[in-house]
């Protein structure tokens, strides 16, 4: 019998982040959000505004799937467009059925997790608005309960990924040596 899972990002606290990371925020602190799914707002960094929390939404696609063994081209590919970002969270988790969890993934014990990203804005006519999105960087994981698990980052390694110093290859090293 197939079980059905869904993946889920555990959100820290605005006050947490801020406290912890030393960021600015323009907009009021918000409760975590245990379960944030597509769709839902997550903390982020991104490039633009390093030293700021923002909230994006999690895209449809909420992650890019790499392989392994990294292709640098279709990595290249992939990611010449975007624009580079940390998620924000305690973990990343595998739900079962009956709301139990199975796998848990996170950066460091009862510490904040980064996770690799990237966003984008659109413009939506129709509403007159900017829309935001953003969507973490995941590798083949081999177990049953988990086909794919996000980049954590450690924290000496946020500046490096939201800078714009790197070269797309020099990303291609950073992701090797988290892998």
């Amino acid at each position: 019998m197939m079980q059905n899972f869904k993946e889920v990002l555990n959100i820290p606290s605005s006050d947490e982040i801020l406290s912890s990371l030393n960021l600015s925020y323009d907009g009021q602190t918000e409760e975590a959000n245990p379960a944030a799914t597509f769709g839902f707002s997550v903390p982020l960094v991104t490039d633009e505004c390093p030293g700021q929390l923002q909230y994006f939404p999690l895209s449809k696609n909420s992650h890019i799937g790499l392989n392994e063994n990294l292709d640098e081209e279709a990595f290249i590919e992939k990611m010449s467009n975007k624009k580079f970002c940390v998620i924000i969270c305690n973990s990343f988790d595998i739900i079962g059925g009956d709301d139990i969890k199975t796998a848990s993934f996170s950066n460091e014990n009862g510490q904040l997790s980064f996770i690799a990203g990237v966003w984008d804005a659109t413009e939506d006519p129709l509403m007159a608005a900017t829309l935001y999105s953003c969507t973490f960087l995941t590798i083949e994981y081999d177990r049953s309960s988990a086909k794919r698990v996000p980049y954590f980052l450690k924290r000496d390694q946020i500046a490096s990924w939201i800078g714009t110093q790197l070269t797309l290859e020099q990303r291609i090293e950073l992701i090797n040596t988290m892998s």
